[in-house]
């Protein structure tokens, strides 16, 4: 059975994920939490991942409860990101967000928030250091999952120390049709020459959405890029369900769409990249995703902060489960349109060296060709992630069990 990693408010409870292949559990909490709880609750193995419930239950460990009012003051005052976005999910991001800003959420980095909705310039880390501390990933960790994209400048790492760093997050997710470089496959070398035509990523999207378990996040290093144009947008999927009026959101919190790489990646139609010339600057292979098809829920749950996000995008979802694509095609695209809102969005310009950092659970991105003048050169990271849910409000008669899952494996098909 798959674990699954979120929180909860803290008036219910938190969960560390129990799967190796997330992420060291010790980084889910923060330091002062979790100094609080190693003594409100014991014992506390923090190497094993368990559920804390502020009511005393536990999985996986037997603990003795000392205080279900100071576990849950403690996770509404610390600064632990994802205990803040899930302390009230009613509460728009953007006022959330913008409230955080103001307050000194870490010690050892120094976030600056690039607009009220989305993303900040981290400064103070130096991410090719082997050095890195624990105590500086797991803030980096909290300011990913409070602004949902970070920016580092000025970094200089090699293909090997960008899969390195991946590593004190989570597990590799190795791109399936995308060859990866020749001396670190985990890394896919995204080219576009001078004057050379491309599309790769000008579609807004959530990487690699049509797999059964998409990614979680993703590290984009620049290695040459134009002097100016070629931006990266990303637009907050946070934002987007909330804009989203009630009867929307009601209509279409049971249904789920299907997702497929076989239209992005078609072999007959591909721009900037090859299947069959080994000399081109992006090499893909004829692998069984092409073929398959993931189904997700139109709307998933962020297994970590708890909040409801927009999961469908305009490169991979093609349809909706059961309709037609002529049924599916008003709802889709209304959906589409409203990604990408100037309001919901922040616009990232590069340069050499900078390192990207975004979650894909809950944001969408897009790749602005607009300067074919000059080569650009990325290098990007995926990180494993889970299956997508929906946590479904217990009050709308939909699910009494509070969890709609696709957790069918007859639902990847080939």
């Amino acid at each position: 059975m798959q674990s699954m990693t979120y929180y909860r408010s803290a008036s219910k409870h938190l969960l560390v994920s129990s799967s190796a292949a997330r992420m060291k559990s010790s980084r889910v909490i923060n330091p002062r939490l979790k100094a609080f709880l190693s003594t409100a609750y014991k014992p506390v193995d923090f190497n094993n991942g368990s559920a804390v419930g502020v009511d005393g239950s536990i999985d996986d460990l037997k603990i003795e409860k000392k205080g279900a009012v100071e576990l849950s003051l403690a996770l509404a005052s610390s600064s632990c990101p994802a205990a803040v976005l899930a302390r009230d999910t009613s509460v728009p991001i953007g006022h959330l967000r913008v409230t955080t800003a103001s307050g000194n959420m870490f010690r050892h980095i120094e976030a600056t928030p690039v607009t009220a909705m989305l993303g900040a310039e981290i400064s103070g880390v130096d991410l090719s250091s082997p050095a890195l501390s624990e105590d500086v990933v797991e803030e980096i960790w909290g300011a990913f999952l409070l602004y949902g994209v970070l920016f580092f400048r000025d970094q200089k790492i090699s293909p090997q120390e960008q899969v390195g760093l991946a590593k004190r997050f989570g597990e590799i997710d190795r791109h399936p049709i995308v060859k990866g470089m020749a001396e670190e496959p985990d890394v896919i070398q995204i080219v576009r020459e001078a004057g050379a035509p491309t599309n790769f990523g000008e579609t807004w999207h959530s990487d690699n959405s049509y797999m059964l378990q998409p990614s979680l996040g993703s590290i984009l290093h620049a290695i040459e890029v134009p002097p100016v144009g070629n931006d990266t947008m990303f637009s907050c999927a946070y934002g987007t369900y909330e804009s989203l009026s009630p009867a929307l959101q009601n209509l279409l919190e049971g249904m789920r769409a299907v997702h497929t790489a076989g239209e992005a990646f078609n072999p007959a139609s591909v721009v900037g990249g090859s299947f069959d010339n080994p000399e081109a600057a992006i090499k893909y292979t004829k692998a069984a995703e092409l073929e398959s098809q993931s189904i997700h829920p139109i709307f998933r749950t962020h297994p970590e902060t708890g909040r409801k996000a927009l999961f469908v995008n305009s490169m991979f979802t093609t349809h909706i489960e059961g309709m037609t694509r002529a049924e599916s095609r008003p709802l889709l695209e209304y959906l589409f349109s409203q990604v990408g809102l100037p309001h919901l969005t922040c616009r990232y310009r590069w340069k050499a060296g900078d390192v990207a950092m975004w979650d894909n659970r809950c944001l969408q991105h897009v790749a602005i060709g607009d300067n074919s003048s000059h080569r650009r050169i990325m290098r990007r990271v995926t990180l494993k992630g889970d299956r997508p849910f929906l946590k479904v409000d217990n009050n709308n008669g939909k699910n009494s069990g509070g969890i709609l899952a696709d957790a069918r494996m007859d639902e990847f098909t080939m």
